[in-house]
């Protein structure tokens, strides 16, 4: 089976291209490319071998803006920084499990790999990526980081999980304080994963970070450019 690395992508199109690099240069694995353009003003227009764009620059796909309508109290503050960023891209992963049904590995557009991820694809689990645990330090739930995650598709389908739940996403809600705002990105799936023991496992690399460089933010960071190519030229060995 041809294994599928799915990139979430809004506005960064040197990122996303040095990512898709970085991965063939430190890979063994011939990986196939998903791109999921969400982009308003720089879409991801490169033609690169082995490199699947699906364009919901027009909401063809997802429509944002008539989904975002259904909750017209939600609180706004709680998105205003990202445009909405974190429930538009939690939507975007739910969409990709229909589209990459056999299940892929989720990098954020913002990550160089520095060695081989290969070790992460593996069907024996559900899920395998890095957890971050608040352990009531912050309000936010525990969550499977999506820098980068793979998701084993077929069986959290099969036993009823989720990525993405009006219930547990982020600021879809009136009130910063309820519960159901506290969800970001990856805290759906390990919730599932965890109330659905023992048929789901995930398992947990603790030394993730050593594998990969994260610009952090870069897809909602606005006049961003300039600063996004200074770091790509300080890590240009990552991925040229």
């Amino acid at each position: 089976m041809k294994k599928t690395i799915a990139i979430v992508h809004y506005n960064t199109p040197e990122l996303t291209e040095a990512a898709i690099k970085s991965v063939r240069k430190h890979c063994a694995e011939d990986y196939q490319f998903v791109v999921f353009d969400n982009s308003d003003k720089r879409p991801f227009i490169k033609k690169i071998k082995g490199v699947k764009v699906i364009n919901n620059t027009k909401g063809k796909v997802i429509d944002f803006d008539k989904f975002l309508a259904q909750y017209p109290d939600r609180n706004i503050k709680l998105g205003e920084a990202s445009n909405d960023g974190s429930v538009k891209h939690i939507l975007s992963v739910q969409k990709l499990w229909e589209l990459v049904p056999e299940g892929f590995i989720l990098m954020e557009s913002d990550v160089l790999i520095k060695k081989s991820i290969d070790f992460l694809w593996n069907p024996n689990w559900a899920a395998t990526g890095r957890g971050e645990w608040f352990k009531g330090r912050r309000r936010e739930h525990d969550r499977l980081y999506p820098f980068l995650c793979y998701m084993n598709v077929p069986v959290l389908v099969k036993h009823g999980a989720k990525y993405f739940d009006p219930d547990r996403c982020w600021n879809l809600w009136p009130d910063a304080n309820d519960p159901r705002n506290m969800w970001d990105t990856g805290a759906c799936l390990l919730d599932c994963i965890i109330k659905t023991k023992p048929a789901l496992h995930a398992r947990l690399y603790p030394n993730l970070f050593d594998y990969f460089e994260h610009y952090s933010g870069g897809s909602w960071r606005q006049s961003d450019v300039e600063n996004q190519k200074r770091w790509l030229e300080a890590h240009k060995g990552l991925f040229e």
